[in-house]
């Protein structure tokens, strides 16, 4: 009876021992990424995705590379910053923004003899978002919520 009762002892040991630690901090980039949690449009958000469309809807995601790398952050008092990758212009356009309903922001740009821009957003959880730029022919990006 004493070497059954050890043997199942050492059996759940093991057995607990060989479970994997489901709440040990991920290393994966994109486990990382998604544990971060923004509140609403504000804080920070990195673009993964931008879709691109040639104006006859045939367009299809794409995803950043680091030339096109582009983070946005939107500030609890109205500020918005812009950083971009160096295959775009690194000239920021817009400085502030304003939260207009449920599906839309406005951003207001620095030189104020400008007119300022409409952006749509669609998916926004505390992790995601999916911004449309406003262009003519479809255009957006997904973005994932950053440090």
């Amino acid at each position: 009876m004493k070497t059954t009762r050890l043997l199942l002892s050492l059996l759940l040991l093991w057995t607990v021992m060989a479970c994997k630690n489901e709440t040990a901090d991920p290393t994966d980039d994109t486990a990382k990424r998604g544990m971060k949690e923004n509140n609403g449009l504000v804080g920070k958000w990195k673009l993964v995705e931008y879709l691109a469309d040639p104006g006859d809807g045939s367009g299809t995601y794409h995803e950043v590379t680091a030339d096109f790398a582009h983070t946005i952050e939107f500030k609890e008092n109205g500020e918005f910053i812009e950083k971009k990758g160096q295959g775009q212009s690194s000239v920021p356009l817009f400085n502030a923004y304003k939260v207009l309903d449920d599906k839309r922001v406005e951003l207001m740009p620095i030189d104020k003899a400008t007119p300022s821009h409409i952006w749509y957003y669609s998916g926004l959880s505390a992790s995601k978002l999916t911004l449309g730029y406003g262009c003519i022919e479809a255009c957006s990006g997904k973005y994932v919520a950053v440090e």
